[in-house]
Formats: C-alpha cells, sequence, structure tokens
C-alpha cells in the first residue's frame, strides 16, 4: 500500500496496490503490518457500512466525545464521495483546518481519520457504498454532529442544497458544541522543576496532558519508549527527562550519555513513527562559554564538559530523526518541584553568617513556569527550530544571590570570587548569556525579567 501523509497530523491518504487480470482483481483493505509500519497503530472492533441512494447526500460533520472517540478507516465501495476529516482539537496548530479526498469505487482509495477530527462526506453520484472500519464501539451518549456550514470551519462541500438527515439539519456549530478534544501532549520528566511546570501549564489550558517518568518507562530501553509512545499517541512531546547532575557527569559519563544521548533518540523515533511533534530542552552548555557577546542559535557550538557533550549530542540525535522538533536551549532554571539555587541559597544563609559566590559566570536565571509558558505556547504552532528560552535580563551568581537575600529579607554577607576559587569536577562556562531575538522573529513572547520571575518564586514558595 501507498501512505500519503496530509497537511493534518494522522489523517492519511492510503492507495491498495491492486492486481488485476481477464477474471477482475484482488487488493488488500487493511493489513496491519503495513500499518503499523506508517505510524498507524489503531485496532479495529467495529465494521460499519453506509449506502446513499442519491447524489448530494450528505453526512456529517459526526464525531464522538471522548472517552469514545473513534478513529476510522473509510473507503467507498460503490459510487464516488469527497470525503472529509477536520481537526477539533483545541489548541492544535491545524485546528479548524480541514482536509478533503475523493474516494471513489475506482480510485479504491482510503482515507484515515483519527481521534481528534470530525468526519464527513459528501455523495458525487447516486447509488453509493460507503465502508469504514474503528477502532472504538459505537456509543449514543457521546455521539456528535456539527453544522456541514460552519463557517468557522468553511468546508467546501462542492453543493448548494445538500440531503441531510433531520440530525444533521439540526446540528449546533462547534463554538456551540461540548466537543471536548484538545492537543494530546506527552511529558517525560514529569517529576523534575521544568517537567511539572509543562504538565501544570497543559492543565490550565484544558490539554490532554499525560507526565511520564521513569516509574513509567525507561527512555534508555528502546523497546519500552517505543511501546509506551505509540500506545499514548500523543500530539506532541516534551523530553524534559535527563541527566543534569553537571559535576558527577565527569566521572560518570556513560551513563549521562545514555540518558542524554541514547534516550533522546529513542524517543525521537518513536515520536518520528507517530508523526508528532517534539520539544528537546537544551542547555547554554552547548556553547563555549566565553567571551561577553550573547550567544545566538547560530553561534559555534563548544561544550566544555561532559554533561554539555551529550545535550549537543542528544540535540543531534532528535534532529536526526524528527522533522517537527522545537530544541529550546535554557539556563539557570528554578521552579518549585525539586532542588535549585534559590533553595540552597535560602538554606545555606540559615546554616552559616557568610558566603562566597561566583561573581564571574553570567547568565539568566529562569523560572520553570514561565519558560513552561513558552513551550507550550510553542507546541500550538508549527514554528519549528532552535530557541533559547530563558527569562530576561543577566546577572552572575553573585548578583543572583544578592538578590535572592534581598527580596527575601535575609541578612547575611555575601563575598564575590572567582570561578578559580571555587573549583568544581566539571568546567563552568563564564559566559552564559543568550540572545532571545529568536523568539521575537518566531511572534513568541518572551519570558519576563528574572528579577521578577525571583519574586513570584518567593511569593510561592511561602506559600
Amino acid at each position: 500500500m501507498k501512505f500519503t501523509k496530509t497537511q493534518l497530523r494522522g489523517v492519511v491518504i492510503v492507495d491498495p496496490v491492486v492486481f488485476g487480470d481477464n477474471r477482475g482483481y484482488f487488493m488488500e483493505t487493511y493489513n496491519e503490518g503495513e500499518f503499523n509500519a506508517n505510524g498507524i497503530f489503531n485496532r479495529f472492533v467495529q465494521d460499519n457500512q453506509s449506502f446513499s441512494a442519491y447524489k448530494g447526500v450528505l453526512r456529517g460533520l459526526h464525531f464522538q466525545n471522548n472517552p469514545h472517540a473513534q478513529a476510522k478507516l473509510v473507503r467507498c465501495n460503490k459510487g464516488a464521495i469527497l470525503d472529509v476529516a477536520v481537526d477539533i482539537k483545541k489548541g492544535s496548530s491545524t485546528y479548524l483546518k480541514y482536509v478533503a479526498v475523493e474516494l471513489s469505487a475506482e480510485n479504491k482509495r482510503m482515507l484515515m481519520v483519527p481521534k481528534g477530527y470530525a468526519h464527513g462526506f459528501v455523495t458525487l453520484t447516486d447509488d453509493v457504498e460507503v465502508i469504514y472500519k474503528v477502532d472504538s464501539l459505537y456509543n449514543k451518549e457521546t455521539d456528535r454532529s456539527i453544522r456541514f456550514d460552519d463557517p468557522a470551519i468553511g468546508v467546501e462541500w462542492g453543493i448548494e442544497n445538500p440531503i441531510l438527515s433531520a440530525k444533521d439539519s439540526n446540528s449546533s456549530r462547534l463554538c456551540d458544541s461540548d466537543c471536548n478534544f484538545a492537543l494530546k501532549v506527552l511529558v517525560t520528566g514529569v517529576k523534575g522543576q521544568l517537567g511539572y511546570d509543562v504538565v501544570k501549564r497543559c492543565k490550565e489550558l484544558g490539554y490532554n496532558v499525560v507526565g511520564a517518568d521513569i516509574d513509567d518507562f525507561d527512555i534508555t530501553d528502546e523497546e519500552a519508549a517505543f511501546k509506551y509512545i505509540t500506545e499514548c499517541n500523543p500530539d506532541a512531546v516534551v523530553h524534559c527527562a535527563a541527566y543534569t547532575a553537571v559535576d558527577n557527569a565527569e566521572s560518570d559519563v556513560e551513563r549521562c550519555t545514555k540518558i542524554n544521548e541514547t534516550g533522546t533518540e529513542n524517543i525521537a523515533k518513536a515520536v518520528k513513527a507517530i508523526d508528532a511533534a517534539m520539544v528537546y530542552i537544551s542547555t547554554d552548555y552547548v556553547y563555549g562559554g566565553e567571551g561577553e557577546e550573547a550567544y545566538t542559535t547560530d553561534s559555534s557550538l563548544q561544550p566544555l564538559n561532559a554533561y554539555g557533550v551529550s545535550k549537543l549530542a542528544g540535540e543531534k540525535a532528535a534532529a536526526k530523526h524528527v522533522d517537527k522538533l522545537f530544541i529550546v536551549r535554557t539556563s539557570w532554571v528554578f521552579g518549585l518541584n525539586g532542588n535549585n539555587f534559590v533553595k540552597t541559597m535560602l538554606r545555606l544563609a540559615k546554616e552559616r553568617d557568610e558566603l562566597n559566590i561566583v561573581a564571574d559566570q553570567i547568565g539568566s536565571p529562569t523560572y520553570t513556569p514561565d519558560l513552561a509558558r513558552l513551550i507550550v505556547d510553542m507546541i500550538s504552532t508549527d514554528k519549528y527550530g532552535v530557541y533559547h528560552g530563558t527569562n530576561e535580563n543577566y546577572c552572575s551568581w553573585y548578583e543572583f544571590a544578592t538578590e535572592i537575600f534581598r527580596q527575601a529579607g535575609v541578612n547575611i554577607k555575601v563575598n564575590p570570587i572567582l570561578s578559580e576559587q571555587y573549583v568544581t569536577a566539571a568546567k563552568r562556562p563564564k559566559n552564559s548569556r543568550l540572545d532571545k531575538t529568536c523568539l521575537d522573529k518566531s511572534g513568541f513572547e518572551r519570558l519576563p525579567s528574572w528579577q521578577d520571575a525571583l519574586r513570584r518564586y518567593l511569593e510561592e514558595i511561602k506559600q
């Protein structure tokens, strides 16, 4: 069979190979192995057939709400139809867009319509038979119909006065429907700071979000990762899971590489198989860390330590497989769900009277709820590429610490020191400034200043 992707994710035109001779013809109308190999993993449980006596009969637009949503494999066994699939997933980059394909007994073409789409067709001839498979049984309580001429969708049916059922004549517009479809997002590393806040932001927007961590599947196990992701079948995967112990990575290179490179490649292969989008969270550590100019996304990549090398390898692994890819490089993250510099400073202030903090490493602290908002904004678009995601303004670790104590009302002496006076196993970049004009060019809103983000964070941890 020939599988042709359309502009709508998962809506696929299937052309069977027809074997004919003087007796007639033979063709396969479904082959699980071939469908799986082309990213279609639905298990069909019911076959339906409809007959329309006249040209101009219009059936649709139909769908079943969750949890009984249906995917359909549609073909026309007699006559011809214009078959239509409409994306009705809130948050989708193709929301309200549609695909229209002629299916006929002559061309023997089929259309795969996934969950999250409204479906309908109009007959182009008299005496039309349509056969379709579904992967969920009919459910009367969740059966829905929206108007075929909903102006928000604007399907061009090519007919002025279609023949409609009473149900379809009385259908509501989508804006008045209780349709519960939304973008489906899988977030790895949900127990971490960023993963936690990405899930939270998705829930705020009403998206269908699944948070996963090591207890759910091991990203370094290719088979387990593929199985979990293909069964989940998300529209987008936000890959936050990572090995982030920068100093430990110097002596634990194999494990760091296995998680950050191999694990990412396993995720990417599964994402590619289901034609989903992917967000890979990277780091300022992929740059060389020299000079005082802010790095652009086109700056040369020269990581200084094992962690940076592994994250750059992860970027390359993702790019090797995924077409719909966002790479977001960030720095100095802090959030509610996990350990970070702010929590460490507040803890040490209770234990000591004086602290020495590095003053010659410059970057941008990044509040994970702000970064999560940017990431979730991205996955509702098709503006794929490499981006920098950090809060605005730059500071040193010393300046960050003094501002933490100032805003928290903590009285402690803080001494600025050089990197050479604070020896670590992994070499740290002195310049972690990241230029954000990449966000401006794509129309994404920049994150607020890190000072404002710190204020909001300190208020949050007081609660």
